[in-house]
C-alpha cells in the first residue's frame, strides 16, 4: 500500500482480467465517440492464451485506491524485438488510466518499471510495438483517429511525463480526398505499374489466405529495419485477419506481383466507425473522420530491391479507388514515422496531408 491509499497489484484471475479489459469503457464513455478495445482478445493476451504471447513474459497491473481501480498497464518482455534488434527494452502496452490520479499512475509505471527491470530490461517504452501497442495522440484530443489509433485524453501527456518518460519518437496520420480529380491520378499510378511489369490485384482476386500468407512475408521484408517492428509470423496473422475474408478487407486490401513473387502489400479497411465505435446518440462524426465515409489504409510495405519503380502508389492507389467506388470519400494513411521521408513522400503523393500527430514515450531503467 503505498501514499494515499494506493495499492499496485499484479492481475492474476479471469475475474479481475475482465474487469481489466474493461476499464477504458469508464474512461472514454464520456466521449462522443472511441475505438473500444476487443475484450476477448486482450484477456487472451494477457492470460498467455493468445499465439503471439508465447514470444512474451507480461504483467498485467493496476492501481487501485479504495477498492476501485484507477489505471492499468501491461509490463511486456517481448523476446522476439528483443532478439531482432540485439536490445533490452521492455514495453508498457494497455496503459490507460482515469483523470486526477497522477501519484497512482507514477506508482504505477514505477511499479511496472520495476518489474522489467527485474527481467534484465535497461528501458522502457510505451506507445508501439508490433500488434500490441499504438502511440499516444498528442493534438484531436477527444476525436475519434483513425481505426486502431488512440484517441486518448489530454492528460496522459503529463502523467508520463510526471513519471521520467521522454518523448522518444513521432509518428503522423494522413487522410486523402478521393475527389475526381485525385481517382484520375490513382487510375494512372495503377496503369504505369501495370505498364512496367507488375500485376496490381485485390486480396479477394489473388485469394484471401493466400494473400494473408503474401501480405505477411512481405511485411516481414520491407519492414525488418523498421524502427520498433519485429517479425511475426503466419500462424500468428491467419487467426487475426482470415476471418476478414468475406468482408470488404478483401477488396480493399492489395498485392503488387511481379515475376511471380509478391513484392509489394497493403491491408486496408473500410469505415468501421459505425460498426465497432462507440458514438454518442445525436453525434454524426466529421466525413474525414468516420461515419461511413472514411476508410483507412493501415499499412504498406515493398520489397527491398522492388522499391523506386511505383509498386508502393500503385497498391494505394488501387485500394483509395475501390473505398471510392464503394462510397468513401477520405482515405487514412496511417501510421508514419515522422521522420520516415519515403513514406511521407508516397502520401504526398496521393494527396494525402497530415491530420493527426502522436507519440511514444521511454524512459530508462
Amino acid at each position: 500500500m503505498g501514499a494515499g491509499g494506493i495499492k499496485v497489484e499484479i492481475v492474476k484471475t479471469r475475474d479481475a482480467f475482465e474487469k481489466f479489459a474493461a476499464l477504458p469503457a469508464e474512461i472514454y464513455g464520456g466521449f462522443d465517440a472511441w475505438w473500444p478495445p476487443d475484450v476477448q482478445s486482450e484477456v487472451d493476451l494477457i492470460s498467455g492464451r493468445s499465439p503471439i504471447a508465447a514470444h512474451l513474459d507480461l504483467a498485467p497491473m493496476w492501481a487501485v485506491r479504495g477498492g476501485r481501480a484507477v489505471a492499468r498497464v501491461s509490463a511486456v518482455v517481448n523476446h522476439r524485438y528483443n532478439q531482432q534488434w540485439n536490445e533490452k527494452v521492455g514495453q508498457l502496452i494497455h496503459f490507460e488510466a482515469m483523470p486526477d490520479e497522477a501519484a497512482a499512475v507514477t506508482s504505477l509505471l514505477t511499479e511496472a518499471g520495476d518489474w522489467l527491470k527485474q527481467k534484465g530490461m535497461t528501458a522502457a517504452r510505451s506507445g508501439f510495438a508490433a500488434f500490441l501497442d499504438y502511440p499516444y495522440t498528442i493534438d484531436n484530443y477527444q476525436q475519434l483517429p483513425s481505426f486502431l489509433l488512440r484517441g486518448n485524453p489530454d492528460y496522459y501527456h503529463r502523467y508520463f511525463k510526471n513519471a521520467g518518460f521522454e518523448t522518444e519518437k513521432g509518428f503522423t496520420d494522413f487522410t486523402a480526398e478521393l475527389t475526381p480529380e485525385m481517382q484520375q491520378r490513382y487510375a494512372s499510378m495503377v496503369m504505369a505499374a501495370e505498364r512496367g511489369g507488375f500485376v496490381v490485384q485485390s486480396w479477394r482476386e489473388f485469394g484471401f489466405l493466400a494473400a494473408v500468407d503474401a501480405w505477411t512475408d512481405v511485411t516481414n521484408d520491407a519492414f525488418a529495419r523498421h524502427w520498433g517492428w519485429n517479425p511475426v509470423t503466419r500462424e500468428e496473422v491467419r487467426p487475426m485477419l482470415s476471418a476478414l475474408a468475406q468482408t470488404p478487407v478483401a477488396d480493399l486490401s492489395t498485392l503488387a506481383s511481379a515475376d511471380g513473387r509478391v513484392v509489394g502489400a497493403v491491408f486496408s479497411v473500410p469505415d468501421l466507425s459505425l460498426a465497432l465505435a462507440r458514438i454518442r446518440p445525436g453525434v454524426k462524426l466529421p466525413p474525414e473522420r468516420g461515419g461511413g465515409a472514411r476508410g483507412a489504409l493501415i499499412n504498406i510495405g515493398v520489397v527491398e530491391g522492388w522499391r523506386g519503380r511505383g509498386v508502393n502508389l500503385a497498391t494505394a492507389a488501387r485500394s483509395f479507388l475501390t473505398m471510392a467506388a464503394q462510397g468513401m470519400r477520405f482515405a487514412g494513411y496511417t501510421l508514419v514515422l515522422d521522420d520516415n521521408w519515403a513514406s511521407r513522400a508516397t502520401a504526398q503523393k496521393l494527396g494525402a496531408s497530415i491530420t493527426g500527430n502522436f507519440v511514444v514515450y521511454r524512459r530508462q531503467l
